[in-house]
């Protein structure tokens, strides 16, 4: 069997793997990264490139109340330097900007930035392989001590004195989100690469790795549903982000949660993977499709691209009309008008709070003619649960670390937080950061990898002394 050495392994090239990687050869550690992929970058190539998160610690904890508070406010605390960082190895940032009403970033062409970070890592003599994938943990003695990969040659073992889990999270896997998020998981769109499949949230737990809470959520967007036809390329122009802003049912007329919970459609799109077939439809009419009332660019933009790439859309100029077309999708009509007549009765006398589910923000009635519905898929981006670490990412040993549940009444005596020996996470094998809301994956790929691989780097200069 194939040998390497090195004092770091990161497993995935990712923002978080190669802001890891580039952290730990910066400061003088023998380093190989693994990527799974034929290429590097991850899904970080499929964003827009903003790195925002919170600038408020305080909204930050209004607008998402659940998750690992220590770890949300270090993205927050450390975002500033991870930009300066950046820009440092020369990645072109574009101005500071806002993000909704919560939040503000820099841009960058992820391209470029993945290009910057990995040719600074290949000049400081880093070892890369692409299209190796990590099977399991090496542990000797109760400690991780590097990997075993397979790549198109066969097994390879990289021994190595730290190792960093950066492998994006399990949304690719069909099992392991039917086991934690939704029955339909075949339903669901990839929003993201097809290579994070859990690789290291499962060697991490069969290592003995302790697991964060909220595994039942994830980030993503609802996307036009089949038949639309469009490639990764267009995930963003085919998201349709204005679920906050419309009613939105279920394939049975229901309505099944209240559309303007969260930080955007994030929310409404986790609960609609959990509904039949993770299918929803968002119906709005004139006004809210003209974008009255909104931040974000007109829904109409998002609508038309939908039709154009043969997604299901009605309209009609009556909610009744528009009931009796929903029929063509097997949706019973007379339930779906029941359940937008409820709404529009009580968004109309401001009791918004009287529905089932409530209607806390954006109610507005639909009113105004034509009324459009489009049927929506659930898309997964990644998943927020994962691995719990402590605040320099090393990943914690379940066997020894006790309950981290917010109402946990013990005493301070009794509770613990233990590290694996040698085993340090970033990004999205991280869990309890983003949960029910999103705070930025950019961001916390940015700042979990730095810490991760400067952590790695201690951990592995100090093994050497």
């Amino acid at each position: 069997m194939r040998r390497e050495r090195a004092d770091v392994v990161v497993i995935g090239a990712g923002m978080a793997g190669l802001c890891a990687a580039v952290t730990a050869i910066d400061q003088g550690a023998d380093v190989v990264v693994l990527e799974k992929g034929n290429r590097v970058g991850g899904s970080m190539l499929l964003s827009h490139g903003l790195i925002w998160t919170f600038f408020d610690k305080r909204q930050l904890k209004q607008e998402i109340p659940e998750g690992n508070e220590a770890l949300q406010e270090l993205v927050v605390d450390y975002l500033p330097a991870g930009l300066a960082w950046l820009e440092g190895l020369g990645v072109a940032l574009e101005p500071e900007t806002s993000f909704e009403w919560y939040g503000r970033g820099r841009a960058a062409d992820p391209r470029s930035m993945a290009s910057t970070l990995t040719q600074r890592f290949g000049e400081k003599a880093g070892r890369l392989r692409l299209r190796t994938g990590m099977q399991r943990l090496l542990v000797c003695d109760d400690q991780v001590s590097g990997v075993v990969a397979f790549d198109d040659h066969g097994p390879i073992v990289v021994e190595a004195k730290s190792s960093v889990l950066a492998t994006g999270g399990f949304q690719g896997s069909a099992s392991l989100i039917t086991q934690y998020i939704t029955p339909h998981a075949d339903a669901l769109y990839l929003r993201s690469n097809p290579w994070s499949t859990g690789d290291g949230f499962l060697a991490a737990t069969t290592a003995g790795a302790a697991v964060s809470s909220h595994l039942n959520c994830f980030y993503g967007h609802a996307l036009a549903a089949p038949p639309a036809r469009f490639s990764h390329h267009e995930f963003s122009n085919l998201t349709q982000r204005y679920g906050q802003f419309a009613v939105a049912l279920n394939l049975e007329g229901r309505r099944f949660v209240d559309e303007s919970e969260g930080t955007g459609e994030e929310a409404l799109n986790l609960a609609m993977a959990t509904q039949p077939n993770a299918t929803g439809i968002y119906i709005v009419d004139a006004s809210i499709a003209s974008g009255a009332g909104q931040n974000a660019h007109p829904p109409k933009l998002a609508i038309d691209r939908a039709r154009n790439a043969g997604g299901p859309v009605i309209s009609a100029d009556t909610l009744e009309e528009l009931a009796d077309k929903l029929a063509e999708w097997s949706v019973p009509s007379d339930v779906a008008l029941a359940s937008l007549r409820a709404y529009n009765a009580a968004v109309s006398e401001g009791n918004g709070s009287a529905l089932f589910p409530s209607r806390q923000r954006n109610a507005v009635p639909l009113n105004t003619a034509p009324f459009t519905a489009v049927m929506v898929r659930a898309g997964i981006t990644f998943t927020a649960g994962g691995l719990q670490a402590d605040l320099d990412m090393n990943v914690l040993r379940r066997s020894l670390t006790t309950s981290t549940l917010s109402l946990t009444k013990a005493d301070m005596d009794e509770l613990s937080l233990t590290p694996m020996a040698n085993l340090y996470a970033a990004g999205c094998d991280l869990g309890g950061i983003s949960t029910r809301g999103y705070m930025g994956g950019l961001a916390t790929a940015l700042v979990t990898g730095r810490i991760a691989g400067e952590s790695a780097t201690y951990n592995a200069q100090y093994n050497k002394s």
